[in-house]
């Protein structure tokens, strides 16, 4: 390793191409910072508007944006798991009323 260190060190081609892979990797890092970023930034304009939309008040802090976005997402799991008992429940009717069909058939009636 003490080897690579001096052969890197001692040869100005070697540190050139070194500095430029760091510059490289420095750029693509900052690059992506920068999306998420802009991402971030482009999905609270979203939700502002959609708020806004619906007739919400648009969140003035974090903490109030915070209490929001965890209601919607309450709202969500409440919904997603009355539709998940209607199906259980539909499901259930169907397939009990499939076996009745079967065993009246097997049975003659």
């Amino acid at each position: 390793m003490e080897s690579l260190i001096n052969t890197i060190s001692s040869n100005p081609v070697y540190m050139a191409i070194l500095i430029i892979f760091s510059i490289l990797l420095v750029y693509a890092f900052v690059k992506k910072i920068i999306k998420l970023v802009f991402v971030v930034g482009i999905l609270l304009i979203v939700y502002a508007v959609y708020s806004n939309s619906v007739g919400k008040v648009a969140p003035k802090s974090i903490d109030e944006l915070k209490e929001s976005v965890s209601k919607e997402v309450n709202k969500v799991k409440e919904a997603t798991s009355e539709s998940i008992n209607e199906v259980k429940h539909s499901t259930r009717k169907i397939v009990e009323e499939k076996v009745e069909q079967k065993l009246d058939q097997l049975l003659g009636d």
